[in-house]
């Protein structure tokens, strides 16, 4: 069982060699690809050093974009996409692959994660808890860089809208959970590094507006609209205190 690991990235250099070693550390055959959208840090001069890292550098529509041009290069069995400022946690791949050979009926696994807090050490657990399309409809409760997914799920649902850029995972795990099968491993995955440079963390009003208009899609009305409305009046600088003060207490605890 093979895996393919798509990390979309631009100017995340500073932090694309722990995600790279992170994967590469796994002890599982994977091929990972970073789709770099034509950076102007140390990205290439940290891809060149990689041996046998498959990269491309050159501009794109934005992230759903990269994503999509990695997995139409992927030949793995399980997919997934990973950040190139999120890590996996160690020997994470070998059980997610038992999991999936041990049950074929399976098409996604997800599991738990961990918040980063900036560079502070802090890791903070994020529960995923059992699946529901109910639950997944209430709000994305799944820790996007903690779920993979089989080869013939990409093969009937495709790859993930271009036209979002940032609740791209959210409407890819909608479209598809109709008519696919989900397994909980109750432990953490995967970590998602939350910092001022990250790309949400910039846009917090455009990102939960877009999320709002990707669920009514999908008939979902109501609290995503009020979020977004929250969010665009006085949430952006909520969430902006709560990440530096989060990051305080995080080197506080060193």
């Amino acid at each position: 069982m093979r895996f393919s690991i798509v990390t979309p990235s631009l100017n995340q250099g500073r932090y694309l060699a722990e995600c790279l070693a992170s994967v590469a550390s796994q002890g599982v055959e994977t091929e990972h690809w970073v789709i770099d959208g034509g950076s102007s840090d140390e990205t290439l001069s940290v891809l060149i050093s990689q041996v046998g890292a498959k990269w491309i550098s050159e501009a794109d529509r934005g992230q759903s974009d990269a994503i999509n041009k990695g997995l139409e290069r992927a030949t793995g069995d399980i997919l997934t996409y990973l950040c190139a400022d999120d890590f996996l946690e160690p020997g994470v791949l070998q059980r997610v692959a038992a999991v999936f050979a041990e049950n074929p009926l399976v098409d996604f696994v997800y599991g738990d994660g961990y918040f980063l807090e900036s560079d502070s050490g802090w890791k903070r657990r994020k529960t995923a808890g059992a699946f529901s399309i109910e639950r997944l409809r209430r709000g994305n409760f799944l820790l996007q860089p903690a779920v993979f997914w089989r080869r013939r799920v990409y093969e009937r649902h495709g790859g993930f809208d271009p036209t979002l850029q940032y609740c791209m995972d959210h409407e890819y795990w909608l479209r598809a959970c109709g008519d696919t099968v989900w397994h909980y491993l109750p432990e953490p995955l995967a970590s998602c590094r939350l910092h001022a440079d990250a790309k949400t963390s910039r846009a917090l009003a455009l990102a939960w507006a877009e999320a709002a208009r990707m669920q009514a899609r999908y008939g979902i009305h109501g609290r995503p609209a009020w979020d977004a409305l929250w969010m665009r009046v006085a949430g952006a600088r909520y969430y902006t205190l709560k990440r530096r003060m989060f990051a305080l207490i995080g080197r506080l605890r060193k």
